[in-house]
């Protein structure tokens, strides 16, 4: 009986302990002073009490083989998936352990992983006066009980980045986080409309890029693909994670960067959905702050606010009408014309659901009038026999054209409608692409 109540009495205090650890996120761990050093209790904490293990768990912003050679290095970014701040990096190297401890640490400890898993990791935190708190062997010491530990929750894949209005928004230090590259550090970012600017183009090459408002850092991946592609030009969109290695005496209040992964992950940037109907297929491109129109299953389309132009996007990403988005992908084409097909979906908030064109059907083809492909328009017209699958032809004084329907029944042959949905394809493969039958309207007479 007193061995049960000992036994308890371990147990609730491992519970605690545990507790604890989970207590605080990332964001709190991050916490910086005026000199951009951490400040959390938790950081270099007494390594011989127990209480000074951290808890995280985030998802992986890169698989173990994306940022550096795992076979000398191995580092881990977290973010926060349970939020919308908070990001951390975890590192260790061979060199503190030699070949058998490397080998056996690796295969317990420092497990392979890849991006988009949900990992746990258990450690201590450091300061090493480069402007960030991470998970490391203090000090570079290959002591046991320094040790950290990563285990995978699960896999519920990368997050989407978060689209950076402008390199002003990232390239300066503000120890609330309010604003500034403290706010992006550890987590997925995009920057749209940056041109290089300083730095040769190839694996683990630290490059800087800029638009009007003011440069930051661009590193590239150790092990990348990027000796193998060439150099992008141009105005260019970034995916990576943002990160800061301030190797300057303190304050450490610079050094911020967008570290990238692969080759693909750059792209260029485009102003006008409409730019993308010039591209060849398989180019990879970039929209920033554009509309969802109307969205279907695995697919949406995307138009200007100005509703200067739109594209179909091939995605199975979460969006609603009227929600602000940029994309990132690879130009495609079929027999509805040229879509993105997307690598990544940034959502932000805020947009309206966009107004459609009232337009006839020689402008919906293209024959007549400036270009409404990949819009949202409305077209009046008498509909014709349905195909049996919701779709039919739909008559106007201009002549005919295809409607689309997805889900449904065709309104009866003979009825008047009004048709709201977006145009895509010209001349004889028009059509009118409807997302179900409350885009067609009946007209009483």
């Amino acid at each position: 009986m007193k061995n049960s109540i000992w036994l308890l009495i371990a147990v609730a205090g491992v519970a605690v302990c545990a507790a604890s650890a989970r207590a605080d996120s990332m964001w709190d761990y991050q916490a910086v002073n005026s000199a951009g050093y951490g400040i959390h209790p938790k950081v270099w904490a007494d390594e011989t009490d127990p209480a000074s293990r951290i808890i995280i768990e985030g998802v992986a912003l890169a698989g173990v083989d994306e940022i550096l050679d795992p076979g000398l290095q191995y580092t881990v970014f977290l973010q926060d998936d349970m939020s919308d701040r908070g990001g951390m990096q975890a590192w260790t190297g061979k060199f503190l352990y030699g070949d058998a401890l490397w080998a056996y640490f690796r295969s317990t400890d420092y497990i392979d992983f890849s991006a988009g898993d949900r990992l746990r990791i258990t450690g201590l935190i450091a300061d090493m006066g480069r402007g960030k708190v991470v998970i490391n062997n203090r000090g570079h010491s290959g002591a046991p009980n320094l040790v950290w530990h990563v285990d995978i929750l699960g896999h519920p894949g990368l997050p989407d980045p978060q689209l950076i209005a402008s390199v002003s928004h990232c390239n300066y230090f503000d120890e609330t986080r309010a604003g500034g590259g403290e706010r992006y550090q550890g987590r997925y970012v995009m920057l749209h409309g940056v041109e290089v600017t300083a730095g040769s183009w190839g694996n683990n090459s630290l490059m800087t890029i800029g638009d009007a408002t003011g440069s930051v850092g661009m590193l590239l991946s150790a092990v990348g693909n990027f000796g193998v592609n060439p150099q992008p030009q141009g105005r260019l969109n970034v995916v990576g994670i943002f990160d800061q290695e301030d190797d300057q005496v303190s304050p450490y209040t610079g050094g911020y960067r967008v570290w990238v992964k692969k080759a693909a992950d750059i792209s260029a940037a485009l102003d006008a959905c409409r730019e993308a109907g010039a591209r060849d297929a398989g180019e990879r491109v970039a929209l920033a702050g554009k509309v969802v129109s109307r969205v279907f299953d695995g697919f949406f389309f995307i138009q200007d606010e100005g509703r200067s132009g739109g594209v179909r996007v091939i995605s199975s990403r979460a969006v609603s009408p009227g929600e602000i988005v940029s994309v990132a992908g690879v130009i495609v084409e079929d027999q509805s014309g040229r879509a993105i097909a997307a690598s990544y979906v940034s959502r932000s908030s805020g947009g309206q659901a966009p107004r459609p064109l009232f337009v006839n059907s020689a402008v919906a083809r293209g024959e007549r009038g400036l270009s409404v492909q990949g819009l949202l328009v409305r077209v009046a017209g008498v509909a014709g026999a349905g195909d049996g699958e919701g779709g039919f032809i739909l008559t106007d004084a201009s002549g005919t054209i295809a409607v689309r329907v997805s889900g449904g029944a065709a309104p009866q042959q003979g009825a008047a409608v009004i048709v709201t949905a977006v145009a895509v394809g010209s001349g004889d493969g028009a059509a009118l692409v409807a997302a179900g039958p409350e885009d067609i309207e009946l007209v009483t007479q």
